[in-house]
């Protein structure tokens, strides 16, 4: 576990804010979500899509943060029985399966990328979907990311240079960066 990354998230849940934008639905909207049964809202943060995936799917959502502070206050937001929360290291998760895992708005802060793919390939069904969504651009992003001294993210680079990790164990559905969005979704090879 890094203890920076869960520190620091702890340190800022009270204050987080993230606006529900109409862009966050069409980013969901754009997954192939509809036949999932089981999905990993993974950094879920203060849950703001983990009944949006619930809605999508009509399925189970597990909603995994490694911050507690967050899932406390995920908790508060979303009354709805299909989310479960968990406060833990995705990198230790175990005896779980999913149809989709989805990334909203956390992956710079996976530092150990091979080991996200890894786990991401182990956690997930037969042709499972993998999504990396954020909602802003990539310049934006890193920009943000640069202002915190604390080894709590990395760059974030173009999704070709960043498919580069996957490849071995996932195929490239869509890689898109635009001016106001970064996406990265993959099924996962047999």
């Amino acid at each position: 576990m890094n203890e920076n990354i869960k520190t620091f998230f702890d340190s800022i849940a009270i204050s987080y804010k993230h606006d529900d934008s109409k862009l966050i639905d069409e980013l969901l909207s754009s997954l192939y979500l509809k036949d999932s049964k089981r999905v990993l809202d993974l950094g879920c943060g203060k849950g703001i899509i983990s009944e949006k995936l619930v809605n999508l799917t009509k399925g189970e959502v597990v909603a995994l943060d490694l911050s507690s502070e967050m899932i406390k206050y995920a908790k508060e937001n979303v009354k709805n029985d299909k989310v479960t929360f968990i406060n833990g290291d995705f990198y230790e998760l175990e005896g779980e399966k999913f149809d989709a895992i989805i990334c909203f708005d956390a992956f710079p802060h996976f530092i150990d990328v091979d080991g996200f793919v890894r786990k991401s390939y182990e956690l997930l069904n037969e042709d499972g979907e993998l999504a990396i969504l954020h909602d802003i651009p990539r310049s934006a992003l890193n920009e943000h990311h640069k202002q915190h001294a604390l080894k709590v993210s990395r760059k974030l680079n173009d999704p070709l240079t960043e498919s580069e990790a996957f490849k071995k164990y996932f195929k490239p559905i869509e890689l898109t960066e635009t001016d106001t969005y970064y996406k990265m979704i993959y099924i996962k090879r047999d």
